[in-house]
């Protein structure tokens, strides 16, 4: 490969994360948003008045809502030790980097395929232009959701890459990476079968054993002193698992895989998923397992995440599946049957012409999907900004909340205002603001 068309694709591997940061630093919050108060706010004003050991048994036990977050607990109480108060807005960015070592665990996952150099970087330039794009707006910017959606996957990710490596310090890392991942979020438990399955496959019984005990471990943390009275705000059950068999729904899975092919209406992504699942079906038929397990079994857990969220979700209607901050989902699930279609058909013998053709629309499709994500995605970054700061500027003037009138019929936003997502949420506001856990930002003139 020439040097000029090397830096070709470099250029366009880089495109995708410069605009994409330019657009998340023009956007940032000033002020918490919604699960911010309970999750960030709400664990330091407990956190603040514990020492020493109960401090990290806070870290480990603090519950938001039916979710321990202690990955983002634990990055929340770093800060403030060192701050002494949070900085959300440093919290905001650090979330949003999470990208950028999630695009680097896919690499080495696509590279384990083994093809030579240039095809692997070429091939790989999708993959910039599907992950660096704004559709899942709802983990970016957002301090507790940016600490929570994007690690839970790259260490998932992390995890099916390390745990098919030999060596000790491998599977030592397999183990950490799987702790981190089910810190992260909840999501990070349905990697325990997907490490039985792997290990079983191997037949690798000792670190069969091993990923048993650690997973034990992990869930007995998970699930010691947990609320499970939380779940009664989502259905008729106290009890998350008998809950989740209680409400599969195989539509509701489909739409929560594919809903980066739609914005409002779930058929086109329960049309996406089902695409999606038949790709995964032929991979299997196709014993990507034994050639291939990293992509694999990463792909796997995303067909298992979405079907226990279907039990979790279902009964609060198939809309739901499109909201945003699930659609980090469908893009990295894309990403890695993408990356298998890549390797499997490489090689191939397609007349040039054809093949130029095709490489032409698949270009412009690319571009023009990370340029309308893109767009859409900012669109709706900057309203929220906007409703946060008129609803801080009412707070701080103890004026009454006017009647909700949507701005146009294209705002994203209008059920969440009506749910008064982008409400100072009190006490706990001004029990921050007095504890000095938190300091008000002033807004910027015009407001």
């Amino acid at each position: 490969m020439s040097a000029i068309k090397r830096i070709s694709i470099w250029i366009a591997i880089v495109i995708p994360p410069l605009s994409f940061y330019v657009l998340l630093a023009r956007s940032l919050m000033r002020f918490p948003l919604y699960d911010d108060y309970h999750a960030i706010l709400g664990f330091l004003l407990q956190w603040k008045q514990e020492s020493g050991i109960r401090r990290i048994a806070e870290i480990l036990t603090y519950q938001h809502n039916d979710y321990r977050c202690m990955f983002a607990n634990a990055i929340v109480g770093v800060q403030y030790s060192i701050l002494g108060h949070t900085d959300l807005k440093t919290l905001q960015i650090i979330g949003d980097l999470f990208v950028i070592p999630l695009f680097g665990v896919l690499y080495l996952i696509w590279r384990e395929c083994g093809r030579p150099h240039d095809y692997t970087l070429l091939a790989f330039v999708p993959v910039s232009w599907i992950l660096f794009q704004l559709q899942y707006e709802g983990t970016l910017n957002f301090a507790i959701s940016g600490l929570q959606c994007i690690p839970v996957i790259l260490f998932a990710l992390l995890t099916c890459y390390l745990a098919t490596k030999a060596g000790r310090a491998a599977f030592i890392g397999t183990i950490l990476s799987l702790l981190l991942s089910v810190a992260s979020y909840a999501d990070g438990l349905f990697l325990i079968p997907i490490g039985v399955i792997i290990y079983l496959q191997r037949r690798e019984f000792k670190r069969l054993a091993a990923w048993c005990c650690c997973s034990m471990l992990a869930c007995l943390v998970y699930f010691y002193g947990y609320d499970f009275t939380v779940e009664v705000v989502h259905s008729n059950s106290n009890n998350v698992i008998l809950n989740i068999f209680q409400h599969l729904s195989p539509a509701y899975a489909l739409a929560f895989l594919g809903d980066i092919a739609a914005i409002r209406n779930p058929l086109p992504a329960v049309l996406y998923g089902i695409v999606l699942v038949g790709v995964l079906i032929y991979a299997t038929w196709d014993r990507l397992f034994e050639r291939r397990p990293a992509l694999y079994y990463s792909a796997l857990f995303f067909l298992f995440t979405g079907v226990a969220v279907s039990g979790h979700r279902s009964s609060l209607g198939i809309v739901t599946a499109m909201n945003s901050p699930y659609r980090i989902n469908s893009t990295v699930l894309t990403i890695l049957l993408y990356l298998y279609l890549a390797d499997r058909f490489y090689g191939a013998r397609i007349r040039p012409l054809i093949f130029k053709t095709c490489a032409c629309i698949f270009g412009v499709l690319l571009v023009g999907f990370n340029f309308a994500s893109n767009r859409g995605g900012e669109k709706v970054l900057l309203i929220k900004r906007h409703k946060v700061d008129v609803a801080m500027l009412r707070w701080e003037r103890h004026e009454p909340r006017p009647p909700i009138i949507v701005s146009s019929s294209d705002d994203l936003t209008a059920d969440s205002e009506k749910r008064g997502t982008f409400e100072p949420i009190e006490p706990t506001l001004s029990q921050s603001i007095r504890e000095d856990i938190y300091k008000l930002p002033e807004l910027p003139m015009g407001y």
